[in-house]
């Protein structure tokens, strides 16, 4: 694997023990566009539908400005 390289690892497991979970791997170049934490919730959120989650609750997931 390439130095610099971005890996994120979402794992969910449900009132059954299933376990959901995904891994992906990027380049740095997807942080051209956004700040580090707002690619890692965009990625949380596709993980969340991913596994089940309506697009509703997923989208009450906002990042707050602390001003």
């Amino acid at each position: 694997m390439e130095d610099n390289m971005i890996t994120t690892d979402f794992a969910y497991t449900d009132e059954f023990n299933e376990e959901t979970r995904l891994r992906k791997t990027f380049t740095q170049t997807v942080l051209i566009d956004n700040t580090p934490l707002e690619f890692i919730v965009e990625e949380f959120k596709k993980f969340l539908l991913g596994a089940g989650f309506s697009d509703s609750s997923v989208e009450k997931i906002v990042i707050l400005d602390e001003e």
